[in-house]
């Protein structure tokens, strides 16, 4: 016998909702300002370190990488397009993958994962790896593994390679930043200030250190905006490709012309694009002058050519270019991040602030769980010593033992009293440990741990020495790290351009709007159906903007966008109208019902029917038939020839949609068509 549960369905469907949005926010689209790692990123490199993909090892099919990774980790589906993000140079600063093959480029996609080789980049090895044992972890996807919340991150890695990501109702777009930079800005966060001047003093120092760095090394505007990003880490980062003037020399009697050459293309472009939105510009009159658009993009970045007829000014073509292309764009940054369960809006130097508090927190638990195990070793050593210098007693009694267990209780009694620990390592150990090398060597570990230990106590102490020290040993190590792995900044920081593409500070080139396309609705008088077409032949042509009234027989009335299709109401009926909305406002429309065994009439205005929404709503009283509806009049044939034929017109009494009108007849006294 089942068990019947009654539960709220609005409530259900609200939690559930609830609880799919969580899941797409925290468990998929977003990163962890800890370890700055969606969670598809940190699986990818979790199951590279299993397969032990190390940067100085061997390269492993791509494919075996996907496998392993949806196997074991992520079955959702195929992980190949993340690890090929993963390892491109134009996407990153800083690569997390290592790849041998063809990983495609800005404009071409990467050959299939079974051509392509990868593994660990070192930056990926060192900085994000370490510390395997002391991951928090939770239990994969069926329970059979332990995969880690968050890894270990040495940096505060969400800012360096940028990353993007939508959600249920959320969105971020976070943009990238020099190693360099970020090792400055943090040590600046935790510079000693005495007073709250100068505390003020080192944040703006490090908002102005962690200026946005792309990959391609596009050129920022400094204006309003990027002062805005630093501040709120929400903004629209300005960008601009370099430009080389030149001149294309031609033989013979041919004009030697001049040459635009544009390269470190703004992020989210690429020579194609840049060669398509030219033409287009050429099309439409915008740009003029260019005779050709040629890629010479190479294995050191995107590059674009743009050839320019003789006598044209390449000063103006320039100016002309960079309104009218992406050439000049705009990055618009929303620096959203995971703080445990919840998405957050956090400035730059906000991130690096928390993550200093993160680190010191995971640093403690590194030094403590290195603590333990030391503390372990050295019981072992000790012991190994003390057993040497007795061990002919020792041999005595584990000769005089009938087995391992009663020889561990005489190991462990008086008078030689080992620990449990010490008297099974007493146990394990070899002959040759009795050598006077070897016994030199547990002397010198011996040293080493009680030094190591006392190092370590006070590194994981809680008070504020431990702290400090913590805090002294995250800088070094992240200023080993910016040694290894930092570069020059690649992104120069320029002033707001001026001439031809002089702007407002805060303010963007207002380009001509390019006229939207229409759209096509097809729409089946017949079953009071609409659908999408390519072209305008037996369609209704509306404007994306357009709004579209729609009315069927049975008594539904829709208002809907020009995007809509599918059916009218919710059975067939046939369609009595179907106009745009500025159409229908400017007119009156006719109705003629039946009902109650009467024909009746009335006149509905256009703006009446305009006022229904998406949602519908019935325009024919209960129980109405509809004989006539439209701009124009409508004849009545009587039964009795007494009478002479009527004909109703736009001068009936007006009424509302839902209104029954005014008598005309009864019934049995007209003859319908």
């Amino acid at each position: 016998m089942t068990n019947t549960v009654n539960v709220n369905l609005v409530q259900q469907i609200q939690d559930d909702y609830l609880a799919y949005s969580l899941s797409v926010i925290v468990g998929r689209a977003f990163p962890r300002y800890t370890d700055g790692c969606k969670s598809i990123s940190r699986r990818i490199v979790t199951a590279m370190k299993w397969l032990n993909l190390k940067p100085e090892g061997r390269y492993m099919k791509s494919a075996r990488v996907e496998g392993e990774v949806m196997g074991k980790l992520s079955p959702h589906g195929g992980s190949y397009s993340s690890i090929v993000t993963l390892a491109a140079p134009w996407n990153n600063m800083a690569p997390l993958v290592d790849g041998h093959g063809n990983w495609g480029s800005s404009t071409d996609s990467a050959a299939s994962s079974r051509y392509t080789e990868c593994k660990l980049s070192p930056f990926a090895w060192d900085c994000l790896l370490d510390d395997s044992e002391t991951w928090e972890t939770m239990p994969n996807y069926d329970g059979t593994l332990q995969e880690p919340i968050e890894l270990n991150a040495k940096i505060p890695y969400v800012l360096l390679n940028g990353q993007e990501g939508i959600g249920v109702g959320y969105a971020c777009k976070i943009a990238s930043h020099s190693l360099r930079s970020i090792v400055e800005a943090t040590k600046l966060v935790c510079k000693e200030a005495t007073t709250f001047e100068a505390r003020a003093e080192n944040l703006r120092k490090a908002r102005e250190v962690l200026s946005p760095d792309f990959p391609t090394g596009t050129q920022i505007v400094k204006d309003d905006q990027l002062e805005q990003y630093s501040l709120t880490g929400i903004g629209s980062i300005r960008c601009m490709a370099k430009v080389e003037i030149g001149t294309q020399t031609r033989s013979g009697k041919a004009k030697d012309r001049p040459s635009l050459t544009f390269t470190n293309l703004p992020p989210g472009t690429n020579p194609e694009k840049i060669g398509e939105q030219v033409k287009n510009e050429v099309e439409k009159g915008r740009i003029e002058g260019v005779a050709e658009v040629n890629d010479l993009s190479d294995l050191t970045g995107d590059c674009v050519q743009i050839v320019a007829k003789p006598g044209v000014s390449p000063e103006k073509l320039r100016d002309q270019l960079y309104a009218y292309t992406d050439l000049d764009s705009k990055f618009s940054a929303r620096t959203l991040v995971i703080d445990g369960t919840k998405p957050i809006e956090l400035s730059p130097v906000e991130i690096v602030e928390k993550w200093v508090s993160w680190r010191l927190g995971r640093l403690q638990v590194k030094f403590e769980n290195e603590l333990t195990h030391r503390e372990a070793r050295l019981e072992i050593v000790q012991g190994l010593l003390k057993a040497i210098d007795k061990m002919d007693l020792i041999i005595k009694r584990i000769r005089a033992a009938k087995d391992k267990s009663e020889a561990k209780v005489a190991l462990t009694t008086a008078p030689l009293k080992f620990s449990d620990k010490q008297a099974e390592a007493i146990l394990d150990m070899r002959l040759r440990q009795l050598t006077n090398l070897d016994q030199n060597d547990l002397i010198v570990e011996d040293n080493y741990l009680q030094g190591r230990i006392q190092e370590l106590e006070e590194l994981s102490s809680d008070e504020t020495r431990g702290t400090t020290a913590r805090q002294v040993y995250m800088l070094n190590e992240l200023t080993e790290i910016g040694k290894r792995h930092g570069e020059a900044r690649r992104s120069a920081l320029i002033d707001p351009p001026t001439g031809g593409v002089a702007r407002v500070p805060g303010e963007s080139v207002k380009r001509p709007a390019a006229a939207p396309k229409p759209r096509f609705l097809k729409i089946d008088s017949k079953k009071g159906t609409v659908e999408q077409v390519k072209g305008p032949r037996g369609a209704l042509v509306v404007d994306p903007k357009d709004k579209v009234i729609l009315m069927t027989e049975d008594g539904t009335l829709k208002k809907v966008s020009a995007t809509f299709k599918g059916v009218i109401s919710t059975a067939y009926s046939a369609v009595c109208l179907a106009k745009k909305e500025s159409e229908v406002s400017l007119k009156k429309y006719l109705v003629v019902l039946e009902l109650d065994e009467q024909l009746k009439a009335l006149t509905l205005s256009g703006e009446d029917l305009c006022k229904v929404t998406s949602k519908g709503k019935r325009w024919l009283p209960e129980g109405a038939t509809l004989r006539h509806f439209g701009e124009g009049g409508f004849t009545l044939n009587w039964v009795s020839t007494r009478k002479k034929a009527i004909k109703l017109d736009l001068s009936v009494k007006l009424g509302k949609p839902g209104g029954k009108g005014i008598k005309v007849a009864n019934i049995d006294e007209v003859k319908l068509p």
